[in-house]
């Protein structure tokens, strides 16, 4: 008999390049870009608030142009 398994799903982050602004979602940042190539600083840029449902990215980290 198989018993369910009770597995705790890790949220994944929303990571924003500071190099070109992409974004990713990942458990951790990458290494490098993958759209500038370069090995970028990436800034967690996740929803943490109620107003967004605490999922994607939190529109007040987004820079202003």
């Amino acid at each position: 008999m198989n018993m369910p398994e009770n597995k705790t799903t890790i949220p994944e982050n929303t990571w924003k390049c500071s190099n070109c602004g992409n974004t990713v979602v990942e458990l951790q940042p990458p290494q490098v870009c993958p759209s500038c190539k370069q090995k970028c600083e990436f800034l967690n840029v996740t929803c943490y608030q109620p107003d967004c449902g605490f999922t994607g990215m939190d529109n007040r980290l987004k820079p202003s142009k």
